[in-house]
């Protein structure tokens, strides 16, 4: 029997200067717990900005000038917040769907974890929402929320993302973990699989579940900023309450997004990277642009390859 040959298109990011080729591949739910045996280039809230993230990729070899994985082993993470904003929400997930079957075959892994720009738009918030894309959802006189359901290949993708992923003894997550994650209720595969369950739900339906009243409230780990934020109206994380959430999940180190800082920037000691930026102002003027993990150490990276700074 002859073995079907999966469908390949081209994408094209808004301006016509980015193009590469993208073949449909199964969908799994990714595993959320990883050994830590080599590279991690840690990246966040992209926001449809395909320059900024293109150039960064390119720089520090994650793919080459066909857009394909140069990778290897190693391991990229994007903590989240791909939608709004920017023209290039589509080429962006695109890009990252056929690099993580190309990672794979490599023996490297690409992450990419919910944020709460994704948990918005799933569930029909279309706020920070580009004209084009409810324009387009407007043409095909679907709802725009449909353009990310079960019924097209770059929702089924979307809503099979995990929220928390932990790679060796680093942790990672879109906001924050506040204390009301403390206990043996909230496992990483209880976060994974309660905010698959409740990512597509309307703000209503979402009243009626505890569990998701917590995981996209200001509490919880899309949305919560108090490991970052030491204003009072953030909730602030204590040091003694960080300990015992490093504890609980066995990491050394966690890693968040969403909310930007003008440098990639460490916090309570260096057990908390944040990593948010403003990635297309920083890369105009050669600010730093993510983190690289390299064994037990951490650097600042830049849109310059050659240029990197412990932190």
């Amino acid at each position: 029997m002859q073995q079907e040959i999966a469908p390949t298109f081209e994408v094209i990011s808004e301006k016509g200067d980015h193009r590469f080729q993208v073949t449909l591949h199964p969908i799994e739910i990714p595993k959320a717990t990883y050994k830590h045996n080599s590279d991690i280039l840690v990246l966040s809230d992209p926001h449809g900005d395909f320059d900024s993230f293109h150039a960064v990729l390119k720089a520090h070899r994650v793919i080459d000038e066909k857009y394909q994985w140069t990778f290897g082993k190693k391991h990229l993470v994007v903590i989240g917040d791909i939608f709004d904003r920017g023209d290039d929400v589509l080429p962006l997930f695109w890009l990252l769907y056929k690099l993580e079957a190309e990672a794979s075959q490599a023996g490297g892994a690409v992450h990419f974890l919910l944020g709460n720009h994704e948990e918005m738009t799933l569930r029909g918030n279309l706020k920070y929402a580009k004209e084009k894309y409810t324009n387009l959802a407007q043409h095909l006189d679907i709802n725009y929320q449909e353009l990310w359901d079960m019924e097209s290949e770059l929702g089924r993708w979307l809503l099979s993302r995990n929220t928390i992923e932990k790679i060796g003894d680093h942790l990672f997550v879109h906001a924050g973990l506040s204390a009301d994650i403390i206990g043996n209720v909230w496992t990483i595969n209880a976060i994974n699989d309660s905010t698959r369950a409740h990512v597509h739900q309307r703000k209503e339906e979402r009243e009626h579940s505890p569990a998701a009243r917590f995981l996209f409230g200001s509490n919880g780990p899309l949305w919560y900023r108090g490991m970052v934020r030491t204003d009072e109206k953030y909730n602030p994380l204590s040091t003694a309450d960080l300990e015992q959430i490093m504890k609980q999940y066995d990491v050394k180190h966690l890693f968040v997004g969403h909310t930007i800082f003008p440098e990639v920037t460490s916090f309570y000691e260096g057990k908390v990277y944040g990593v948010n930026v403003s990635n297309k102002s920083n890369r105009e003027k050669g600010a730093s642009r993510g983190l690289l993990i390299k064994g037990n150490k951490r650097y600042r990276i830049y849109d310059d390859p050659k240029k990197k700074e412990r932190i």
